[in-house]
C-alpha cells in the first residue's frame, strides 16, 4: 500500500477498498485496466509532443517519444538509440518525400512546374534534391498544402 501512502486525499482504507474491488476482477480485467492506464499514458504523451511540434509527422512524433522515453532515461543504450534515430531519420526523411510528390499529384504538378515556380535551372534539379532530401523551402509548402486539405 505504500504506493497509496504517497497520493493526496487517498487514505489507505480507500486503497484497501479499490484493491479489493480489482482483485474481485478477472485476471484478463485487470490487464485491460492496467493496458488502458498505459497506453493513456503513452497517448497523452505522444500528444504533447504533437503540441510542442504541431508539424510533426507520426514518424518524427515517435522518434521524439522513444529519445524522452528510453533514451533520456537511461533504458536505452547509446548504441540502441543511434541505430533507433538513424533507421527512423531514413524513413523520416522518405516520408517528407513521400508527402511532397503527394502535394505535387494534389495540386496536378510536375518537377518543372516546380522549378519554374522556385527560379530553378531544371525539374531535374528539383527531382535530385527530393531523392536526397526535402529542402526546408519544400517542407514549408508540404506544411502548408496538408494545412489547405484539413480546413
Amino acid at each position: 500500500m505504500e504506493f497509496w501512502g504517497k497520493k493526496i486525499n487517498v487514505t489507505e482504507e480507500a486503497a484497501r477498498q479499490q484493491v479489493a474491488i480489482i482483485n474481485q476482477f478477472s485476471s484478463e480485467k485487470r490487464m485491460k485496466i492496467a493496458l488502458d492506464f498505459a497506453n493513456m499514458g503513452i497517448d497523452r504523451t505522444r500528444q504533447w509532443i504533437k503540441e510542442q511540434h504541431p508539424n510533426y509527422s507520426e514518424l518524427e512524433v515517435t522518434l521524439e517519444f522513444v529519445r524522452l522515453m528510453y533514451y533520456e532515461k537511461g533504458e536505452m543504450r547509446e548504441a540502441q538509440w543511434t541505430f533507433f534515430k538513424t533507421i527512423m531519420e531514413e524513413k523520416i526523411r522518405k516520408n517528407w518525400s513521400e508527402r511532397f510528390r503527394k502535394m505535387m499529384k494534389d495540386r496536378d504538378w510536375n518537377y518543372e512546374d516546380i522549378a519554374q515556380m522556385g527560379d530553378f535551372k531544371s525539374g531535374k534539379v528539383i527531382e535530385a534534391t527530393v531523392s536526397r532530401g526535402l529542402p526546408s523551402f519544400a517542407k514549408i509548402s508540404v506544411l502548408i498544402h496538408e494545412a489547405s486539405i484539413r480546413d
